[in-house]
């Protein structure tokens, strides 16, 4: 039983990545994004983006061309921020 409470309590850090954080993805963003991309949707023109695995791709996509070494987390949170700022998707 005690090896059990250990165990949990060693992966809560990891659980807490489950969640997209807006707030950090904004973060992201006013650091590595908005220096070419005042307003995405506008600038870029992704109005014709219809689906989170087009924008997970084209985040994917900067992040590979600007060498930004970002991690699954921050990925989630920038998608989680582009898609509540700007995109509105629903899938």
């Amino acid at each position: 039983m005690k090896t059990n409470k250990l165990l949990f309590i060693a992966l809560l850090p990891s659980l807490s990545w489950a969640v997209p954080n807006v707030s950090d993805g904004k973060l992201l963003y006013d650091e590595s994004c908005a220096r070419c991309h005042q307003n995405p949707y506008q600038d870029l023109g992704w109005s014709e983006m219809t689906n989170l695995i087009e924008l997970s791709h084209m985040i994917h996509a900067c992040d590979g061309y600007f060498q930004l070494d970002w991690n699954k987390q921050d990925f989630e949170d920038i998608t989680e921020y582009l898609n509540s700022e700007f995109f509105k998707l629903d899938n």
